[in-house]
């Protein structure tokens, strides 16, 4: 139970930045491409957090891990609310980016050596995602109502945001403390750039990074994308969180399938989803593009960690590499998506998703048949 709470409240504190940096970042002045470096900055710094503490997390003891994880976290979320320009924006993601990626790894590996479904606790990720949603839909309507104008509205539901995102990993910290301690079991030792584990993995981790590729394309904008078509800052807020609360439910049901199998249905279901999204002419009919990407992303994300753990010896550095794989395709993704929108529009982006989700199913299928 204390394990899947810190699931749902750094979850939780990570969505509710991720749903409104994109609009802080287009009021405070920048362009397509600099939300699209900004994005890019934060999964720069996961990227290299992920593969440090991935490997960590196979000699280090978890709690020191979470310790340091949700202590930096807390402190780096909080600063957010202190950005004044896109620069100032961008150094404080890339510290937050570091700082969560320290514990994701050593979570998964925990869990595994606890002798927990790796599902089950997958599900309380887009359940936190789902309150995060939800807490960011109360804090945008309370403004909304009571704001005296528009531009100290918009000022408070930032600041509210980050504040609570901070007191969330703050939670997840004193949680953590409670947690008995669990002996690391996973020790082998490998090379240090981890190219055994990159090799005998390489379409899973390539799989996964070409979709994520596509997704972070579509998400660095979508949030603009449905203002565009009439949305405001809550009702942003409850399309998201369609996606999180399906993917609670469907997470919880597939410990029992082929892993492969669930990594097939998530790309083809990803790329079902992205061209959904192109012929909307209202926000609410992104509905159905959300439900599809419930399903694409709970097959996907359990199918892959759950290949993993079951076949490596090196459990943590084959999460912490997937993790990676996932902090690395936002850099490109992010960038990918904030130019081709400043060049093409929004339906392109959507049809680039998609383009992307069938190369990672493409790449998977490779090396099964």
């Amino acid at each position: 139970m204390r394990l899947n709470a810190i699931q749902l409240l750094t979850n939780s504190a990570i969505m509710m930045s991720v749903l409104f940096v994109p609009l802080l970042a287009q009021q405070l002045g920048a362009s397509g491409f600099q939300i699209g470096l900004i994005v890019a900055g934060y999964g720069a710094s996961m990227f290299i957090s992920n593969y440090i503490f991935g490997r960590a997390a196979d000699s280090m003891p978890p709690k020191t891990l979470f310790y340091a994880g949700f202590l930096s976290s807390s402190a780096t979320f909080f600063m957010q609310m202190f950005a004044t320009d896109p620069l100032s924006l961008g150094i404080m993601r890339v510290l937050t980016g570091f700082s969560i990626g320290i514990y994701p790894a050593v979570m998964i590996l925990y869990v595994h050596n606890s002798g927990r479904s790796i599902g089950k606790f997958s599900s309380y990720m887009p359940l936190g995602w789902a309150v995060g949603n939800m807490t960011a839909f109360m804090v945008a309507i309370y403004w909304e109502l009571f704001a005296v104008d528009n531009t100290v509205g918009n000022g408070e539901v930032y600041r509210d945001i980050f504040a609570l995102s901070s007191l969330f990993f703050a939670a997840s910290f004193l949680i953590a403390l409670t947690l008995p301690d669990i002996g690391v079991k996973s020790k082998k030792k490998g090379d240090y750039f981890s190219l055994a584990v990159l090799k005998k993995n390489w379409d899973i981790y390539f799989g996964f990074f070409l979709r994520q590729i596509g997704a972070n394309n579509v998400w660095v904008i979508f949030p603009l994308y449905l203002v565009s078509l009439g949305a405001n800052k809550y009702e942003v807020a409850m399309i998201y969180a369609i996606n999180p609360v399906l993917q609670f439910f469907i997470m919880r049901k597939l410990d029992k399938y082929d892993t492969k199998s669930l990594i097939h249905v998530g790309d083809l279901f990803s790329a079902a989803a992205f061209l959904s999204l192109i012929p909307l002419t209202i926000y609410y009919q992104a509905a159905v593009g959300q439900a599809l990407i419930a399903i694409s992303y709970a097959c996907l994300y359990v199918g892959s960690t759950a290949f993993l753990i079951k076949n490596n010896e090196n459990k943590g550095t084959a999460a912490g590499l997937l993790n990676s794989s996932i902090a690395l395709a936002s850099i490109i993704g992010s960038i990918m998506g904030g130019i081709i929108f400043e060049l093409y529009g929004f339906k392109v982006v959507m049809a680039a998703g998609a383009f992307f989700a069938v190369l990672g199913y493409a790449a998977v299928r490779v090396k099964s048949s």
